[in-house]
């Protein structure tokens, strides 16, 4: 499909998603449940769906990890014989094996391994409905991070696991939040990392001295500066995933021209800093200047995961600090439709107007950044099966 074709493709899934969480939120505040939930179901499963039809070629790491595990899948009796032939986590490998027992399509796959990212951002926006619509949680996962999910799929359900998490966590669930974080430790070890984050911001906002708090971001700071010794240990004891062992030398070594090196100024990764640094920063000025409540750790881990990525970018070169700073730049689900309750929304026009600039400035970045940029190659759309020749054998 062209990039045109695509764009309209995924704009129509995007809108109509939305549009059908929106509904379920209504059906909600009409204490109509069965409805909402009927509803709910499909705003999931559009997207899901439109994961499961990509070809091969939609994603970069589709052939190299998806394919290759439902394929080790299909010709395993049991999933102990999988888990001798595949190094991949152990979460993705059960996955792979349940699906291939009901399809013998790696479509099926990747439909149900988007399932495993949006529905937890799902249950989030549901649970923070009183905050701000569902439908906005939805339209920023869909716009900033759902072609990304369709690249790196095992760290993307670890980090919509650990965003559920800490919201568990925040409701002092913490069974279900223990529930969530090891399901995204089954998909992605480097969960871990992301749950440091998480506790780092927790037991910053609990500190009431500002000394003790200036120590503990100095610390926070001091972990940031030596990241390649800690990296390197990390690596050298067998802790990151094996792609993060793969790539890990080679970020820090600036001789080689490597994996997501930077070399000269890019403005694809520039516009995509300005617009990260905007996502993060506009929200909280915004908030902050009319002194509306907010959640104090979900601004600091959008803070933190902008000043990580920043870090490894303008010291080491390379963007591959966002397989890092993922973990935190995935709270903007939570902080970017905090917006809403900036403007009046007294009258029907001023609400159209809100929606509109939200929408319209979220998908100024996705179109840029995916479709136009080609950010993580899923920009040029394809279908799995020729539908031509699919009715044909029908018929």
């Amino acid at each position: 499909m062209s990039i045109r074709e695509s764009t309209l493709l995924y704009l129509i899934v995007f809108l109509l998603s939305c549009f059908i969480t929106h509904r379920a939120d209504c059906k909600l505040n009409h204490n109509r449940k069965l409805a909402a939930i009927a509803l709910s179901l499909a705003a999931v499963f559009i997207p899901s769906l439109l994961a499961g039809m990509r070809g091969d070629s939609v994603g970069r790491d589709v052939l190299m990890y998806a394919v290759r595990t439902f394929e080790y899948a299909g010709r395993s009796d049991t999933f102990a014989s999988l888990r001798n032939i595949s190094t991949e986590p152990f979460g993705y490998t059960g996955l792979a094996f349940i699906s291939s027992r009901f399809s013998k399509d790696a479509g099926f796959f990747l439909f149900t391994s988007q399932l495993m990212v949006i529905c937890p951002v799902y249950v989030v926006a549901y649970k923070k409905r009183n905050e701000f619509p569902m439908w906005i949680t939805m339209c920023v996962y869909l716009f900033v991070f759902y072609n990304n999910s369709l690249n790196i799929m095992k760290q993307s359900i670890s980090a919509a696991f650990l965003l559920l998490c800490y919201v568990y966590i925040n409701d002092k669930d913490y069974i279900k939040a223990s529930i969530a974080f090891a399901v995204g430790m089954s998909f992605h070890s480097s969960a871990a990392i992301g749950l440091v984050f998480i506790l780092f911001s927790l037991l910053l906002c609990a500190i009431k001295n500002n000394a003790a708090k200036i120590s503990l971001s100095m610390f926070l700071l001091i972990i940031m500066i030596n990241i390649e010794t800690i990296s390197k240990f990390l690596v050298s004891h067998g802790l990151l995933p094996e792609k993060y062992s793969r790539n890990i030398y080679a970020v820090f070594d600036m001789s080689q021209n490597v994996y997501l090196r930077i070399i000269g100024f890019n403005s694809h990764v520039f516009f995509d800093w300005i617009f990260r640094a905007l996502l993060v920063l506009m929200p909280i000025i915004f908030l902050n200047r009319l002194r509306l409540k907010t959640d104090d750790n979900v601004t600091n881990l959008a803070l933190i995961g902008l000043i990580f990525y920043t870090y490894v970018l303008v010291l080491f070169k390379t963007v591959y600090g966002n397989r890092i700073s993922l973990y935190c730049d995935y709270f903007l689900i939570m902080l970017v439709p905090q917006l809403k309750n900036v403007f009046r929304n007294n009258l029907i026009a001023e609400r159209v107007s809100v929606n509109a600039f939200i929408v319209g400035i979220l998908g100024f970045y996705w179109y840029v950044w995916v479709m136009l940029f080609g950010f993580s190659a899923s920009n040029y759309y394809t279908f799995r099966v020729d539908f031509g020749t699919l009715i044909s054998r029908i018929f």
